[in-house]
């Protein structure tokens, strides 16, 4: 055996149980397709959500005792960011399955390479929670990219699925591209030694003033490949096509587990590999963070498909959790990003839950379909607006309790423009959504009450309760967020 390849296997024989829970992923995923696929039938599919949950619970399970480390030469990393924001993705991924059995078998379209692509792409995420090297993060982007590039244009049979797919795809390699072109010019300013985050930091420290052109062109590239992955503005023009056109649990997968595994690489990438050359990145990020606040929920305003108004608010609230991003407390930024996400991911899970009920019925896709659900369902209808109000932050809800957390940070940190621009667009947020309210209670209904799923009953009431008791565990939460940090 060359030295080569002993290295690697002693590396893989040392570090492996630093990503136990990826490579449990990624075998289960594999033998689902085969020879799993073989243990149902064609009518029998649906049974594969059920045990897809199972794997993401064991999933967490083995999160949570992985030790705190790092290995596979610095690549990956494994402490309380890594693990906070992996359990996000988790939590979106569960969501996502367990909204989708009902929606699936509707359409006839129960398959387990659906389930297998989510815990592929979960794999990818949970990689690059821990990424601390630009390789890994990279790859990690990747991997996590290409299964949801496929899960868009899921609906084959469908136009708009298709062409989501294809849009997301053709956008997304052209983001790669950018990126590894940033990574690249990053790693020769710092002398074509490292890409590791931490040397990084104090390679580019180092740097000649001659290199500043060099340092700042690839520090903007990453900062664009890595904007694209998140929506925010103006890498956001994929979001509400690919939103409209996937299936709506993975519009609602996209909304959420992606986007918490890519604010933990914006953190850890920013936040320690590029913390020392802050001048470089800082004014870019506040001009794309106030641009996604203002763009986001002003083109919300004139939508009029529930799924193309959640996917502009979505990059509204991208702005919002850059804010912890552009924190010059790294620690007190993941602390912020992390619980703002955990609330958002409950809010975001909620609100499909019900738009995905009423297109179970055919409605759903438009914001009139909802006219009348406070009569034709009352107990719905409130936990809708529930979330609405939540999202839009209105007190004594979580959404204002994550806002404020984040907002209250942001002006410590010195920025005073941006939380002021945050708060008016929050105020344009609460229009829109209130929207969605007075169709629910302010029009006439049509046609008649339908009974709800057990699973998406559990979900909404779940999620609702959540939201609704959030504030008064503030301090509990609060606690829990300080865990997210790095050791």
């Amino acid at each position: 055996m060359t030295g080569f390849a002993q290295g690697l296997l002693d590396a893989l024989l040392r570090d492996t149980h630093l990503i136990t829970p990826q490579l449990f992923l990624m075998v289960v995923a594999t033998l689902m397709l085969w020879p799993g696929d073989l243990f149902f039938n064609r009518n029998e599919k649906h049974r594969w959500a059920p045990i897809t949950l199972v794997v993401l619970a064991i999933t967490a399970a083995l999160i949570g005792r992985v030790p705190d480390g790092e290995g596979f030469s610095r690549m990956f990393r494994m402490d309380g960011l890594t693990r906070g924001f992996e359990m996000l993705c988790v939590l979106g991924a569960a969501a996502t399955v367990a909204l989708s059995v009902k929606l699936l078998n509707g359409l006839k379209q129960q398959t387990v390479e659906y389930y297998a692509l989510i815990l592929f792409s979960l794999a990818g995420m949970l990689f690059l929670c821990g990424a601390s090297d630009l390789i890994s993060v990279y790859f990690s982007l990747e991997l996590m990219a290409i299964c949801i590039y496929i899960l868009v244009a899921y609906l084959r049979d469908r136009a708009t699925s298709v062409e989501a797919g294809m849009k997301y795809f053709l956008l997304g390699a052209f983001s790669s591209g950018i990126l590894v072109y940033g990574i690249s010019l990053l790693y020769g300013a710092a002398g074509g030694t490292t890409t590791n985050l931490a040397d990084l930091n104090q390679a580019l420290a180092l740097t000649p003033t001659t290199s500043n052109l060099l340092v700042f062109s690839g520090v903007l590239m990453v900062l664009m490949g890595m904007a694209f992955k998140v929506a925010a503005v103006p890498f956001h023009m994929w979001s509400p096509d690919a939103y409209e056109g996937a299936p709506t649990p993975i519009t609602m997968f996209m909304a959420t587990a992606p986007k918490a595994a890519a604010l933990a690489a914006f953190l850890r990438v920013f936040g320690a590999g590029l913390h020392g050359v802050s001048s470089e990145w800082v004014l870019p990020l506040s001009y794309i963070a106030g641009a996604s606040m203002i763009l986001g929920n002003v083109t919300a305003v004139r939508q009029e498909s529930m799924k193309r108004l959640l996917a502009y608010s979505s990059i509204a609230h991208v702005g919002y959790m850059l804010l912890g991003v552009l924190s010059g407390d790294p620690r007190a930024g993941a602390q912020a990003v992390w619980l703002y996400m955990l609330i958002y991911i409950v809010m975001n899970t909620g609100a499909f839950a019900v738009v995905i009920y009423l297109q179970g019925k055919g409605e759903g896709e438009r914001i009139e379909d909802f006219k009348g659900l406070g009569r034709k369902h009352p107990v719905l209808a409130f936990a809708m607006m529930v979330f609405m109000l939540s999202l839009a932050g209105i007190p004594p809800l979580a959404g204002f309790f994550g806002k404020f957390y984040l907002f209250k940070l942001a002006i410590e940190q010195g920025f005073v423009t941006l939380t002021v621009i945050a708060l008016l667009t929050s105020a344009v947020g609460a229009y829109y959504y209130l929207g969605v309210v007075k169709e629910m209670y302010f029009r006439e209904p049509e046609g008649e009450a339908v009974p709800m799923g057990a699973t998406s009953v559990f979900v909404v009431t779940l999620a609702c309760a959540l939201v609704l008791v959030a504030t008064a565990f503030g301090p509990w939460l609060v606690d829990w967020a300080s865990k997210v940090t790095w050791v």
